[in-house]
């Protein structure tokens, strides 16, 4: 069953409520996200040339394919223009550049048949943002860049948003996430994660269009689905937080989460750079 996602104009203040009680939000017609999206295109066609990126996996080896995707990661993640226009596409889906504060816009790039053997995995057991933020208020964008289908998007279990799931993020630690990778190591998760996936039921998909972005509080338990369709599907996906939403102590209800700090400096102001920590 796909997930019934309800469309809307742009993310105000009334909007960013509904999602604090579990509605996910599709956002059409923005103008800077189709920009976005146009310009993450171009480099994505260069570095998979000359093959069509969803289908390079049908001509590349693994190997070939991996090196592709990890390049094309490092590239685009720290593009000063890219992060230019993503900031732009967030004020014109409702973000206040001078209140709303970011993280790194992360690229995935999910391959057919299990993830490659790369920097990070692009499949994500099922987890809840916030059980690594610790920012209950915390907003979460996702948008596509090449069409996607049920068994090649992200999926989530709405049930689930106010029922507790057991989980590690008690145990999940960001600095020892990032001395791993400082180290080589890919031994330690990406994110906390449901310890008991099986218990969980399959997920719900999701299908926004090219061109659309989806919102969602990120207390919502989401997944990417397993990709059997032969695609290489990419996405992009950034977190964010209102300044106002967390003076208020507005946000999803917190009902299994237990990291024990909120990294608050994640998050930068999309009109200055400041930190969220600074800020708060």
């Amino acid at each position: 069953m796909n997930l019934a996602t309800q469309r809307c104009a742009r993310l105000d203040a009334a909007a960013r409520e509904r999602l604090f009680t579990g509605a996910i939000l599709v956002i059409p017609g923005v103008p800077g996200v189709a920009a976005l999206v146009a310009a993450l295109r171009e480099p994505a066609q260069a570095a998979f040339a000359p093959h069509d990126p969803p289908s390079a996996q049908q001509h590349l080896s693994r190997e070939d394919l991996a090196t592709r995707c990890e390049a094309l990661t490092r590239e685009v993640e720290g593009d000063a223009a890219v992060g230019a226009l993503l900031d732009a596409a967030l004020a014109g889906a409702g973000a206040d550049p001078a209140t709303t504060f970011r993280d790194r816009m992360r690229l995935r790039l999910q391959v057919s048949g299990g993830d490659l053997e790369i920097r990070r995995p692009m499949t994500l057991a099922p987890h809840r943002d916030t059980w690594g933020s610790n920012v209950m208020a915390q907003v979460n964008w996702w948008a596509p860049l090449w069409p996607v289908d049920p068994g090649c998007t992200i999926a989530f279990w709405p049930e689930c948003f106010a029922a507790a799931v057991a989980n590690s993020s008690a145990d999940w630690d960001y600095d020892a996430l990032i001395a791993s990778r400082r180290r080589g190591a890919a031994d330690y998760p990406l994110v906390p994660r449901a310890t008991a996936p099986g218990d969980l039921g399959p997920g719900q998909p999701a299908v926004p269009g090219v061109g659309e972005i989806m919102a969602f509080s990120g207390a919502h338990l989401h997944a990417g689905t397993i990709n059997t369709t032969g695609q290489v599907r990419l996405s992009i996906e950034v977190r964010s937080v209102e300044l106002a939403d967390l003076h208020a102590s507005r946000g999803a209800p917190n009902v299994d989460g237990r990291a024990p700090r909120r990294p608050l400096h994640w998050f930068r102001r999309l009109s200055d750079g400041a930190s969220l920590a600074e800020a708060a």
